[in-house]
C-alpha cells in the first residue's frame, strides 16, 4: 500500500515552513529539524517563531483567533451567545461581540453592543471601544472616528495603544491624511511594538513626505538593531515590512 494523504501533507507542510524561513531571514538552523523532523520541528518552529509574532499587534491577534476559529468555529461563539442570553450583562456582550467580530459578524456585534451600552454602560470605554472595531471591520472609517472622538470624550482618562492606532487608521481610510500623521505621530511614540511606527511613516510616505519617511523608516530599522532579541523577532513581521519601503524611498 501507498503510503497516506497526511504523510504527503506533513511533508508538504514542512516545505512551506522551509520556505518560509528563508523568506523571512530566520535563523536557517531550523531547516534541519523542519526537514529531518517533520511533525514535531514544524510545531516548535510554529510556536517559537510564528506565533509569539503574531500576538504582539491587533492585526496578529485577530489573525490569531481566526485560527483558533478554523479549528473549532462554532463551540466559543455557541457558548458566549448562550452567557449573553441567559445573562446580558456587560461582561458577556463584550465576550459575544468580540467572537462576533471575530467571526465576520460585525454588524450583529454592533446590534449586541447597542443592547449593552445602555444607563451606566451607555459611554462605558472597552465596550464603545469594541463598537469602534466593529464599525472599522465593516469598512465605515467616518463612524470609527465618531465613536472614537465621544469615547476620549466621555472618557477622558481612558487609555489605549490599540484604540488610538485605531483612530489614525480610521482617520487615514476617512481621508484626512494630515490628521492621521498626527496621530500616528503620537502613538507611535508609546505603542508596544512597532506597527505603529511602520504605519506613521508608510502614511508620510502615501502623503508625498518620502524625505520624512525614508527617515523614520531608517530610524525605526536602527533602533530595532540595538532593541532586545526578543523585540526583534516578536516585530519581524513590521520591521522587514519597514525595511522593504526603506529600499523602495531610496
Amino acid at each position: 500500500m501507498g503510503r497516506p494523504i497526511s504523510y504527503y501533507l506533513v511533508y508538504f507542510i514542512q516545505i512551506l515552513l522551509v520556505i518560509h524561513v528563508i523568506r523571512t531571514g530566520r535563523n536557517r538552523l531550523w531547516i534541519w529539524p523542519l526537514i529531518f523532523i517533520p511533525l514535531f520541528g514544524g510545531i516548535a518552529y510554529v510556536l517559537i517563531e510564528i506565533l509569539p509574532e503574531l500576538g504582539n499587534s491587533m492585526t496578529g491577534r485577530k489573525t490569531l483567533r481566526g485560527v483558533r476559529r478554523a479549528v473549532n468555529p462554532l463551540g466559543d461563539l455557541r457558548r458566549l451567545q448562550n452567557d449573553w442570553e441567559r445573562s446580558p450583562n456587560a461582561d458577556n456582550a463584550r465576550h459575544y461581540a468580540q467572537a462576533l467580530i471575530d467571526s465576520g459578524k460585525s454588524e450583529e456585534a454592533e446590534k449586541i453592543l447597542d443592547q449593552a451600552m445602555t444607563g451606566l454602560f451607555r459611554t462605558e470605554p472597552n465596550l464603545m471601544l469594541m463598537k469602534a472595531q466593529a464599525e472599522f471591520s465593516e469598512d465605515n472609517a467616518s463612524r470609527t472616528v465618531e465613536t472614537l472622538e465621544a469615547l476620549k470624550q466621555e472618557n477622558p482618562d481612558f487609555k489605549s495603544p490599540d484604540g488610538h492606532l485605531l483612530l489614525a487608521r480610521a482617520l487615514e481610510a476617512s481621508g484626512r491624511i494630515e490628521e492621521s500623521i498626527k496621530e500616528y505621530a503620537a502613538v507611535s511614540a508609546y505603542f508596544p511594538g512597532a506597527e505603529a511606527r511602520y504605519r506613521y511613516a508608510l502614511a508620510l510616505s502615501n502623503a508625498g513626505h518620502r524625505e520624512q519617511a525614508a527617515e523614520e523608516f531608517a530610524q525605526m530599522t536602527k533602533d530595532a538593531r540595538l532593541a532586545p532579541r526578543h523585540f526583534q523577532k516578536s516585530q519581524r513581521y513590521w520591521l522587514k515590512l519597514a525595511a522593504e519601503q526603506l529600499r523602495q524611498l531610496r
